[in-house]
């Protein structure tokens, strides 16, 4: 049979029934064993038996469901343990099963008009799009409601437009005009002309592998620390030390050599008048100084957005617990997190190791259910473990008689939205209110030049 966390709650209250009931003759039979030396019933024994066994087995369910549902445990030695379990893997499968349909909505949410900020009839689709989220989100049952799953598979007017907004260049002209004619009917004209216009976007939707850079790391950036300092010695070149430019005739001919008397002039055509055009142009190069195999450039990849500055010289020690995963620690400008496997962080705490005499910082977090955290000094733990709480944003900030030397800069990855762009000092990174998890975060300090 199909484990479900109501068949798990119907075995729940039958030992709830009973275990108290027991716990009260397993005490009288241990008074009467103590004073008289009366042994239990073996009645009483195999009832004790019975109920371990069955303990022992919910248990286990739990766990299997929980382990299903990507639900992070802690220890379970209780009934009551077992009942905070099964609850948060039915709040969990709850939200799972909307997630989709509030992902999209997310997204829709997300929309911005291009030269108008409070375009109405965007405005007018995302206020239906929120009182939709509220309905969904609240939603207790493992069955889609009718707009959710209107929305899964793409036939509400809201999914029109945002795959309107989304893949218009790419749909032909049957699938856009059904699309137009749904949000035509719902939300008016203005807003499909937008749509065609190009005049609606995602600001946050992840960019083309192609276009994104992914930072040096942290290896690299301590190897290139002064790179900027370091001296190239590199000299102008000029027409004293500019080799001469050979020229070879496509004619067979011998080549021969002309001087270039400016250096910052390429001479494209043929320099000899008379000859055609078909001659194959070489200019030697630069003899590189002795020197220069000193300067080392990192290199540049692509994959992330957020690019960070070069001289990382605090060190710091991240720690991040990560659901299914637990505690994990990281360095300065290490990426702390996972990406692409649907693992949310739930709580974090930074350190700066080894100490720097008058610096310090202090952080916050935005938690699933709870909201904003205090702001916390630094090696406190902003979140909760093994709670099934995502934290959603987070900001940083530096302290003490240092501060204004130094600043603090972070990112992250976050669910739907991809790698955000950094902020720092102060500033917060993540949502609120969103249902988004951040998966990973970045953090490094650096000194002021």
């Amino acid at each position: 049979m199909e484990i479900t966390q109501h068949n798990l709650f119907s075995k729940l209250g039958s030992l709830s029934d009973n275990f108290s009931n027991l716990g009260i003759r397993l005490s009288l039979a241990a008074k009467e064993l103590q004073n008289t030396g009366i042994p239990p019933l073996e009645s009483l024994l195999e009832e004790l038996m019975s109920y371990s066994r069955d303990f022992t087995d919910l248990k286990e369910q739990g766990l299997k469901l929980a382990k299903t549902s990507q639900v992070s445990t802690g220890v379970i030695s209780s009934l009551k343990d077992l009942e905070n379990l099964i609850k948060t893997v039915t709040k969990t499968t709850e939200l799972s099963i909307s997630q989709p349909a509030l992902d999209i909505l997310n997204q829709i949410l997300a929309i911005a008009h291009k030269e108008q900020p409070e375009f109405p009839p965007l405005k007018s689709a995302q206020a239906k799009a929120q009182e939709l989220y509220q309905i969904i989100s609240q939603r207790k049952s493992e069955k889609l409601s009718d707009d959710a799953q209107a929305l899964i598979e793409d036939r509400h007017p809201l999914a029109a437009i945002l795959k309107l907004v989304k893949q218009g260049k790419n749909l032909d002209d049957e699938q856009w005009l059904e699309l137009e004619e749904k949000v035509n009917a719902t939300f008016g004209k203005k807003l499909t002309l937008a749509i065609s216009r190009g005049k609606l976007t995602i600001p946050n939707d992840p960019l083309p592998t192609t276009s994104r850079i992914i930072l040096p790391t942290l290896e690299e950036l301590e190897q290139n620390e002064n790179i900027a300092s370091q001296p190239t010695n590199l000299q102008k070149p000029t027409a004293a030390n500019l080799q001469p430019l050979i020229v070879v005739p496509s004619d067979g001919a011998e080549p021969h050599k002309t001087l270039i008397d400016d250096p910052d002039i390429i001479i494209l055509e043929d320099p000899t008048p008379g000859k055609p055009l078909e001659e194959l142009i070489i200019v030697p190069g630069l003899e590189e100084p002795p020197n220069s195999s000193k300067i080392q450039r990192p290199n540049i990849m692509f994959e992330e957005t957020a690019n960070k500055p070069s001289g990382v010289s605090v060190g710091l020690k991240v720690i991040v617990h990560i659901q299914n995963m637990g505690d994990r620690s990281f360095a300065a400008g290490e990426y702390a997190g996972t990406r692409g496997q649907g693992f949310r962080v739930e709580a974090f705490e930074v350190n700066i190791e080894p100490p720097i005499a008058g610096l310090n910082l202090k952080y916050m977090g935005n938690l699933s259910g709870i909201g904003d955290t205090p702001w916390l000094e630094a090696g406190k733990l902003a979140g909760e473990r093994g709670k099934a709480r995502r934290l959603e944003g987070f900001a940083m900030e530096l302290t003490g008689p240092e501060a204004n030397s130094y600043d603090i800069f972070y990112t992250a990855h976050v669910q739907n939205m991809g790698d955000l762009p950094v902020y720092a000092n102060g500033q917060y990174c993540g949502t609120r209110n969103q249902s988004l998890r951040v998966e990973g975060m970045k953090v490094w300090i650096q000194q002021k030049s």
